[in-house]
């Protein structure tokens, strides 16, 4: 499964992640269900990737090319939301370092990006000693980063091969509506189905099982730092989250041939209870996050052609 930059001189990949959240007051007592909010957010990139320098026994240089963004949000009043941070993301180029197993390197281009545009998710109030900020899905981005090289980075011995039946784990942060110390993290068991041959080229159908970590992972860089309050959501007035459950399954395509991803679709459901900063009686909130996850690689010739008509379906 190792992964080879010199297969073809471009990659065009679509990033689409959203987001049901549903905020419920129940009781302590009874756990009587009083009130109910529900929001929505949702985010579609395509970026194109360029070898800079494919390097097969080291670190290739990788160009990330932005090439669109589509941000929608409602918000917990049934309001659509301002523009998020993210959209500035269009048109806008940075470097990440691949090893041949799908180990990345964060360079300081993606760095310095990052952190410009988590200060774009700030809004200015003058001398107030308040940080407010915007809603945003940086977090997502930052998911794909990761989630792209997965499926071989963590295969603990990816340079033997594949059969039906192999089975290895990997751990994920994953993306939240708002980003937190304690970002929910989760274990992926990875189990290769089928094999078959599309007119010469090789594919593996991969299924993924998710179950919740119970410790977040910290080994990633956050877009921001300090507090700060967000404008205009409950999650303002929330703290001391506590992730309970996680399910869900996914569903991967590797192109064994080209060593590369072709697809990846994921849908789970987070539960996570919280306080809040102030007492409110016997009211306790209760997050439900239905999150759905996908990946596509997209031919090289138009940004509307789908993996699917390369069948990649293994059907």
């Amino acid at each position: 499964m190792a992964l080879d930059f010199e297969a073809v001189p471009s990659l065009r990949y679509r990033f689409v992640s959203s987001r049901e959240v549903q905020i419920e007051l129940t009781s302590s007592s009874a756990g009587k269900k009083e009130d109910s909010k529900l929001a929505n957010e949702s985010i579609e990139m395509v970026f194109r990737i360029r070898p800079l320098e494919a390097n097969p026994y080291g670190l290739s240089t990788l160009e990330f090319t932005c090439e669109s963004v589509e941000v929608k949000r409602t918000t917990f009043s049934g309001k659509a939301a301002g523009p998020d941070a993210m959209q500035s993301l269009q048109g806008r180029t940075y470097t990440l370092q691949v090893s041949p197993t799908g180990q990345i390197e964060l360079t300081d281009s993606f760095r310095n990006l990052l952190r410009e545009i988590g200060q774009k998710s700030f809004i200015e109030k003058g001398d107030s000693a308040q940080r407010i900020k915007d809603p945003d899905m940086i977090l997502d981005w930052l998911f794909f980063q990761y989630a792209l090289w997965d499926l071989t980075a963590s295969n603990p011995k990816p340079l033997r091969g594949v059969a039906p039946g192999s089975s290895w784990q990997s751990e994920q942060f994953l993306p939240w509506p708002v980003p937190i110390q304690n970002l929910p993290s989760r274990i992926i068991t990875y189990t290769v189905e089928t094999i078959e041959d599309h007119q010469g080229t090789k594919l593996a159908a991969v299924r993924a099982h998710y179950q919740l970590r119970e410790k977040p992972l910290v080994n990633f860089p956050l877009p921001y730092e300090g507090s700060y309050q967000i404008r205009g959501s409950l999650f303002s007035v929330l703290r001391s989250y506590r992730h309970e459950s996680l399910e869900g399954t996914g569903r991967l395509v590797f192109n064994l041939t080209d060593g590369r991803l072709e697809s990846a679709q994921e849908d789970y459901t987070l539960l996570t209870a919280a306080d809040f900063i102030l007492p409110l009686g016997d009211s306790l909130p209760k997050l439900t996050v239905r999150q759905h996850i996908q990946i596509e690689r997209l031919s090289d010739g138009s940004q509307n052609a789908l993996p699917s008509e390369r069948n990649t379906s293994g059907q």
